[in-house]
């Protein structure tokens, strides 16, 4: 059995005309994704730009020619969905969320935009926890346990959500931006280095009212449609390894890992709230 790799695989990427299209017909082609019969991607940029990415998926070269904002279309292709399509393609599943080492134990939380994975994760790294992985999770070693990676240094949070926790973490932020919404990167106070399994997922919801938290285990089909929406580049993996190896990669993680829905009212103490729920658990 080949060993679980041990870091996620990186890409280099250039800025250039893209290489022209083959004569050849295409092996598979969906709405943004084009795969060569020599097994080199030409990927297409939802707000415009595409990009080319080898066959080992360790080179790409990317054209934002023509899009409306350059910038922002680079930082899609680039941060978004250009890490998605390698990591698929090294058999490894990218998740949205964020990894925290919780008690020596590897925590993966998850959850739409905007529902405060960045903000509870802040809070974890004050309170003396380690970074793991931010942004895209890379699981590896499935249909097994599942290790995660360790990903690149840095807690990614949205500008207007910072101020409470800026002042937490250590180095300074400066500010970046990922498809035209502002951002800060703060350098955590721990970054872990070797992967981890994960333990448990939380996945998180908001709601304006209700109870302070509800915890809410699932299971089976409902644990797979809670977790869907965030496995990167579903659609692309579908494409690239077929429905089967995907979802036998998502059904694994949930039949191995306790998945936890926490559902949250929205307001300034939810953090802290959350925090204290995972660390009791962990």
């Amino acid at each position: 059995m080949a060993s679980a790799p041990a870091a996620v695989p990186e890409i280099t990427v250039t800025e250039g005309p893209l290489p022209p299209l083959p004569d050849a017909p295409p092996l598979d082609a969906g709405p943004l994704i084009r795969i060569e019969a020599d097994r080199s991607i030409r990927l297409t940029g939802p707000i415009g730009g595409a990009c080319h990415l080898d066959a080992a998926a360790r080179h790409a070269v990317i054209d934002t020619t023509g899009a409306a904002d350059p910038a922002a279309a680079r930082l899609l292709l680039a941060e978004d969905m250009l890490p998605g399509l390698a990591c698929h393609i090294h058999g490894l599943l990218p998740v949205s969320g964020t990894a925290v080492v919780v008690g020596g134990r590897a925590v993966l939380i998850t959850g739409v935009s905007g529902s405060g994975k960045s903000l509870l994760a802040a809070e974890l790294l004050a309170r003396g926890h380690h970074l793991l992985a931010d942004g895209i999770v890379v699981l590896s070693g499935l249909p097994g346990p599942a290790l995660i990676l360790p990903g690149p240094a840095g807690l990614t949070l949205h500008a207007d959500a910072s101020a409470r926790s800026a002042d937490r973490l250590d180095g300074p932020p400066p500010q970046r931006r990922r498809a035209g919404v502002p951002r800060l990167r703060h350098l955590p106070t721990a970054q872990h280095t070797t992967p981890l399994p994960v333990t448990a997922v939380f996945h998180l919801w908001q709601t304006i009212g209700g109870s302070d938290l509800e915890v809410l285990p699932a299971r089976g089909l409902e644990g797979f449609q809670t977790m869907e929406g965030n496995v990167r580049q579903l659609h692309e993996g579908r494409i690239l390894r077929g429905p089967r190896p995907i979802f036998a990669g998502v059904a694994a993680l949930l039949g191995h890992v306790p998945l936890i829905r926490l559902r949250h009212r929205r307001d300034w103490q939810a953090p802290a709230r959350l925090a204290d729920h995972i660390e009791a658990m962990s």
